[in-house]
């Protein structure tokens, strides 16, 4: 794909344009985490475009395909839209938007948008389904708790039980996303057991700023606290007090349960939007979304 207009070029991403991708998102305080770039590359290598003005990068936005692996129509996801700040203005946003949505055919494709930003996206016929909200919490001065009976490393989980259980909360199968998720370096990902069966996992990873929580799905509270408590005592960056990060459906009051029961803050709120019907999830097993870039 390429589209050249005034200079102005739009054209799929090579692998490393997707590490400047996630370093703008840093960049506009989105602290993503140290290894995400990997495992977004794995989840569709062709959902990732480029704005390059005379040659310079100016532009960026994902827009990734999920449910190719004979599990349903599909779902798309857009993310990772930013213009360089002295760029902003001139359409040039616009212009790879329109180009990058074009690709996505699924029936349904969401995004996490920016709050003042809602209105655009409705042009495009997105709209509001529920506020999402990042809470930040840190484990300094406190005794971390023990793991739970029951938790184990997620490694002792068949691959196809994760899935299962991942399909629930999450509107598409994404094995191509997950494999590397749960075991990039510095990713710790649990699962808790009842009667033989997974009832919950959740993965903690390394960030630009402390570590964000992500997924965290769980049959109930109890589920959801055990995991909460035994990823961070499983990651050696909450052991030592630093923030910790956790981005909650706030339609699930539960979620926000946890997240306050840990004296965590919000410190920053998107809208969930959809083009198409809302996806038919679990939401009330979602304590903790996987990212804002990829849903």
């Amino acid at each position: 794909m390429a589209d050249a207009v005034g200079g102005y070029v739009i054209r799929r991403m090579e692998r490393d344009e997707l590490d400047y991708a996630v370093s703008q998102a840093a960049g506009e305080g989105w602290n993503p985490g140290l290894n995400d770039a990997e495992a977004f590359w794995q989840a569709d290598p062709q959902g990732y475009f480029l704005g390059l003005l005379d040659d310079r990068p100016v532009a960026t936005i994902s827009a990734v395909g999920y449910g190719n692996e004979g599990s349903g129509p599909g779902y798309g996801f857009v993310g990772l839209y930013i213009v360089a700040r002295e760029q902003r203005g001139l359409g040039l946003g616009y212009r790879l938007w329109d180009a990058a949505l074009s690709t996505l055919t699924a029936p349904t494709i969401g995004l996490d948008a920016v709050l003042a930003q809602q209105d655009t996206y409705r042009k495009s016929g997105f709209e509001l389904a529920m506020r999402n909200c990042r809470y930040e919490g840190s484990s300094k001065g406190k005794a971390l708790s023990p793991m739970s009976a029951g938790l184990s490393p997620l490694a002792e989980f068949s691959l196809d039980e994760v899935l299962a259980y991942d399909r629930r909360c999450f509107p598409a199968r994404r094995e191509a996303f997950l494999r590397p998720w749960l075991s990039l370096p510095g990713h710790v990902a649990l699962g808790l057991r009842r009667g033989g069966a997974l009832a919950g996992y959740g993965v903690i990873r390394p960030c630009g700023q402390g570590s964000k929580i992500g997924p965290l799905f769980a049959d109930d509270d109890a589920a959801a606290h055990a995991l909460f408590h035994g990823l961070c005592a499983s990651s050696p960056l909450a052991a030592k007090g630093a923030p910790v990060y956790l981005d909650v459906p706030m339609p699930h009051a539960g979620a926000v349960r946890l997240a306050e029961s840990h004296n965590m803050r919000p410190v920053f709120e998107t809208a969930r939007m959809y083009r198409g019907p809302a996806p038919d999830v679990d939401l009330g097993r979602t304590f903790g979304i996987t990212s804002f870039e990829l849903g």
